[in-house]
C-alpha cells in the first residue's frame, strides 16, 4: 500500500493530506541526491519545509522552532529531550503562526538508517497535539541510501 494512501487514510482533513503529499513528492523528486547520499535528517527537514511552505500560504513554516510565544516549547509528558516531568522540544517542522497559539501541523521525520523504533516520535506527536494545540501531527520515515528515494512509513497522528 503506497504511503500516499496511508496519509489520506489517517488524516482527518483530506486537503491537509494532499498538501503534505505534494510537498513530500517534490522532495523525493527534486532532492534525490540527498537521499542517495544519506545526508543528515536536518537537511531533509529543511528541504521538506521549503515545499511545505509553498503548500500552506499564509502560515509560517519553521524547522526546530523551540518557542511557544516567548516561552520555550515544552511538553510535560517526558517524551521530548528529557525523560522527566517536562521536556523542551524541537519539532522537525511546524506549520503555525509565530507567537502564542496558531499551531496547525507538526512533523517528525526519521531516516531508514535510524534503527530506533518510531514509538517515541509518535508519542511526541500526540503530546504536541495534547499540550501545544497542534491540529495535525505527521510522521514520515524516509528510505535513504538506495538508488530511488522512498517513504517506508507515513501517517497522521492525533492526540485522541
Amino acid at each position: 500500500m503506497p504511503w500516499q494512501h496511508d496519509l489520506r487514510r489517517t488524516s482527518r482533513d483530506v486537503e491537509i493530506a494532499e498538501r503534505v503529499i505534494v510537498a513530500v513528492e517534490k522532495l523525493l523528486v527534486r532532492d534525490r541526491y540527498l537521499f542517495v547520499h544519506r545526508v543528515g535528517e536536518r537537511t531533509l527537514s529543511h528541504r521538506l519545509a521549503i515545499y511545505v511552505e509553498a503548500q500552506f500560504p499564509g502560515w509560517d513554516v519553521d524547522c526546530e522552532y523551540d518557542r511557544d510565544g516567548a516561552a520555550r516549547k515544552m511538553i510535560p509528558d517526558g517524551t521530548g529531550n528529557d525523560d522527566d516531568e517536562g521536556s523542551a522540544v524541537l519539532p522537525d517542522i511546524i506549520v503555525h503562526h509565530r507567537g502564542p497559539g496558531g499551531n496547525h501541523v507538526v512533523f517528525e521525520l526519521k531516516k531508514s538508517s535510524n534503527r530506533l523504533p518510531d514509538d517515541r516520535d509518535l508519542e511526541k506527536l500526540r503530546a504536541y497535539g495534547r499540550h501545544l494545540g497542534y491540529a495535525h501531527g505527521v510522521f514520515i520515515r524516509f528510505v535513504v541510501g538506495e538508488p530511488d528515494p522512498a517513504v517506508s512509513r507515513a501517517e497522521f497522528i492525533y492526540s485522541d
